[in-house]
């Protein structure tokens, strides 16, 4: 495979922002798109956007469809770029979509995929709440193809800015957690963070050697509803959330 970076690592785009801050209760969305190839993506996209107030997504791929959902969802996005696609250049990478403005994005690419030599992108970003604090979500789609220290070194990675932090905190991803080893290592980040996992009933979460791979992890929030959407349009499902400030 034949690896095109892009120039720029950030792109934004989607709606204009309709709020100025996140209530102190709001609805999340987790989902990995895997690249929004099939034909009812779009649909089931927007469907999820309408429900959603922050949407954290993985294996983004910014065609011209995707791009055009974006601007329909009714809410603003920030993409973080890994790569451009070998054939149609398309920008590839993972996205968080807000009804609110972001006030700070940071982005990391130093993780690479081992087989396919690919950037894994991690993106922290700071939205503002309306009772005047801040809410950091740390978007995440992990290291896949790799032993177990580079998936080790991901997550020390991504937690690294969740440490100072003094606010609520989720993280929430696509974490590649297929084997017991790694399952154990993402649960003691959390612990160590202080980080309390979203749990669903009934489990429908997609499953690789008969695990979920696919997280929510929240801090300073309480949990009011959750649930697993039962959308086919990719080979993940897509998690859902209230969620409510501390």
């Amino acid at each position: 495979m034949t690896l095109f970076l892009p120039d720029t690592p950030l792109i934004n785009g989607g709606s204009a922002p309709t709020l100025k801050a996140l209530p102190e209760t709001f609805r999340l969305a987790v989902w990995n798109w895997h690249k929004c190839k099939h034909p009812l993506w779009q649909k089931d996209f927007l469907a999820l956007c309408a429900q959603s107030d922050l949407f954290l997504a993985q294996e983004v791929q910014l065609s011209p469809s995707c791009r055009q959902a974006a601007r329909q969802s009714g809410l603003q996005w920030n993409a973080a770029i890994s790569f451009l696609s070998p054939r149609r250049k398309l920008p590839t990478g993972i996205a968080a979509g807000c009804r609110a403005p972001a006030k700070q994005i940071l982005f990391d690419s130093s993780v690479i995929e081992p087989l396919l030599r690919i950037p894994k992108m991690t993106m922290w970003l700071v939205y503002p709440l309306s009772n005047g604090g801040q809410l950091l979500a740390v978007n995440l789609h992990a290291v896949n193809f790799s032993g177990l220290s580079s998936f080790k070194y991901h997550l020390h990675q991504a937690a690294q800015r969740v440490h100072a932090f003094e606010g609520p905190v989720i993280v929430a991803g696509d974490f590649n957690v297929w084997s017991e080893k790694r399952r154990q290592e993402m649960l003691g980040m959390a612990q160590t963070l202080g980080l309390a996992e979203v749990s669903f009933h009934p489990d429908l979460r997609t499953r690789y050697l008969h695990r979920p791979v696919d997280y929510i992890f929240t801090r300073g929030l309480k949990v009011c509803a959750s649930r697993v959407a039962d959308f086919r349009s990719s080979d993940h499902r897509p998690l859902l959330a209230k969620l409510q400030v501390l």
